[in-house]
C-alpha cells in the first residue's frame, strides 16, 4: 500500500500530480479569458452560454441565469470553448467547487474568472472530477489557494494537486456508481425546476384572471431584516450546525443548507437568525449582474450582509410571496447598480418600492392551494438530494482509497436510486 493525500491506496495505483496527468494525456490547465477580452457589454440575452464562477455548482454547471455571448465572440475565443469531460474551477472565492462538462455543454465558454482542466486521454475525466471532490483534495486546494480574505487559484496551484489514479476498469466502475447518484440528483433538480416554472405560469394565469387584484410595494409585504458575518478568525463562531447563507451560497430557490455553518455563539455575535418560511435574496454580489437570486428557507438559518431577508406579513403566504417576487425579476434587475469589480448592488429603497400582485379578497386560499404544493415539490426533491449527496460523499473517499469495494457499495446505491 502507498500513503497518499487520500490515504493508503494499492501499490499499482498511479501517484502523480494533476498537471503531470494532463500533460501525459495531451491536455492542459488553462485560465478563461480576461476582462479585457470580454466586456460586460458583450453579453447578450440569447447565445452561447458562458460559464462564470457563480455557475459552478457541485460537479455541475448551474444554468439558471447563465450569461451568454454571441457566435462571433465565441469564434474569436475558440481556445476557451469547452469540451466534454473538461473540469471547470472558479479562480477566486469558492475555489474548491468544480463542474464536470457534459456532452450537451460542448462549445460553451470557459468564462472570465474560471480555470479549465483538460485531461486528454490520461484518465477517465469524470472519475478525476470525483477525485477532485474528495474532502482531502478539496482541503488541499483551499489550503494552497492564495489570499486570506478572497482565496485565489491559478494554473500552478491546480497543476500541483496531488493525484491518485487507479487502473482504468476501477475508474469506470467507481464513476458508474457515483454517477448513478448524481443522475438521480439531476432528475430531482429537473423536477423541482419544472414544478417552480409551473408555479410561475400559474401565477401569471391568476394575474390575468383577476385573482391577484391586490397591488402593494414590497416594503409592505413583511418585515425586512439585514444579516451579518461573525468574526471569521474566531473558531467558536464557525463550524456549528446552523447554515449561514451568503451571496455565494444562495444558489437554490429552496434554502436548507450551506457550505458554511455557524454556532449559536456565532449567531449572537454578528449575524441574524430567521425561521423557515423566510424569503432571502441577494442585494450585493457578482451574480446580480445577470440574475436575481432568491430563496425560501426550509429551516432556521443565518445569513450575511450581502443578503436581505423578508418575513411575510400576517395573511401573506410565504410560497405565494416568493413566487410573486420572482415574477418581478426583470424589473428588479433593471434597478441593479453596477458597482466596481463586476459587482452588482440593489439599493433597499428602490427594491422596497417594487410592487407585487397578491391575492385579492376571497382569493387567498385558492391562490395558496394552487401555488404552495408546486413550491413544496421542489423543496421535497431538494431535501432528498441532500440525503443522496450525503451518501455520495460518504462513499466517495472510501471508493477512492479502495477501502470499500464497488460491489458492496452498489448494494447501498441500488436501494436509493
Amino acid at each position: 500500500m502507498s500513503e497518499t493525500l487520500i490515504g493508503a491506496v494499492p501499490d499499482e495505483w498511479l501517484v502523480t500530480t494533476l498537471g503531470e496527468l494532463c500533460a501525459q494525456g495531451g491536455g492542459d490547465i488553462q485560465t478563461g479569458p480576461f476582462g479585457s477580452q470580454l466586456h460586460a457589454s458583450d453579453y447578450v440575452e440569447t447565445g452561447i452560454p458562458s460559464v462564470m464562477p457563480q455557475n459552478i455548482g457541485d460537479n455541475t454547471i448551474n444554468e439558471d441565469g447563465i450569461a451568454r455571448i454571441t457566435q462571433k465572440d465565441a469564434g474569436r475565443l475558440t481556445r476557451y470553448l469547452l469540451r466534454t469531460g473538461d473540469i471547470v474551477y472558479s479562480r477566486r472565492g469558492d475555489v474548491e467547487r468544480r463542474a464536470w462538462v457534459r456532452d450537451y455543454q460542448v462549445g460553451w465558454l470557459c468564462g472570465t474568472g474560471c480555470l479549465r482542466v483538460r485531461l486528454g486521454d490520461s484518465a477517465d475525466s469524470r472519475f478525476m472530477s470525483y477525485y477532485l471532490g474528495h474532502p482531502n483534495v478539496r482541503a488541499w486546494i483551499v489550503q494552497h489557494a492564495i489570499g486570506a480574505t478572497m482565496p485565489n487559484l491559478n494554473t500552478g496551484i491546480l497543476s500541483a494537486v496531488p493525484t491518485v489514479i487507479p487502473p482504468l476498469l476501477d475508474q469506470v466502475a467507481i464513476t458508474a456508481l457515483l454517477g448513478a447518484l448524481d443522475d438521480k440528483i439531476a432528475v430531482n433538480d429537473r423536477i423541482g425546476q419544472s414544478a417552480l416554472e409551473l408555479a410561475m405560469a400559474k401565477y401569471g394565469e391568476l394575474a390575468v384572471s383577476g385573482h391577484l387584484s391586490r397591488v402593494i410595494p414590497m416594503s409592505d409585504c413583511g418585515q425586512w431584516l439585514s444579516g451579518g458575518t461573525p468574526n471569521t478568525s474566531d473558531d467558536s463562531y464557525w463550524g456549528g450546525g446552523i447554515p449561514w447563507i451568503s451571496a455565494s451560497s444562495l444558489k437554490s430557490p429552496w434554502i436548507n443548507d450551506s457550505d458554511r455553518k455557524v454556532t449559536v455563539l456565532g449567531v449572537e455575535n454578528g449575524t441574524r437568525l430567521v425561521p423557515a418560511g423566510t424569503i432571502i435574496f441577494i442585494v450585493r454580489g457578482m451574480s446580480l449582474i445577470s440574475e436575481f437570486r432568491i430563496g425560501l428557507t426550509q429551516r432556521e438559518v443565518a445569513f450575511g450582509q450581502d443578503c436581505k431577508a423578508l418575513l411575510p406579513a400576517p395573511g401573506i403566504d410565504a410560497a405565494v410571496l416568493f413566487v410573486a417576487i420572482r415574477s418581478r425579476t426583470p424589473e428588479i434587475l433593471r434597478i441593479v447598480d453596477h458597482a466596481g469589480h463586476g459587482t452588482g448592488r440593489l439599493a433597499t429603497d428602490l427594491l422596497s418600492k417594487v410592487t407585487l400582485r397578491l391575492p385579492g379578497e376571497g382569493f387567498n386560499e385558492r391562490t395558496t392551494a394552487l401555488l404552495r404544493p408546486l413550491v413544496e415539490i421542489g423543496a421535497t426533491r431538494q431535501a432528498e438530494n441532500g440525503n443522496l449527496r450525503e451518501l455520495r460523499d460518504i462513499l466517495l473517499p472510501k471508493l477512492m482509497s479502495g477501502s470499500i469495494r464497488v460491489r458492496d457499495a452498489e448494494k447501498v446505491v441500488e436501494d436509493v436510486t
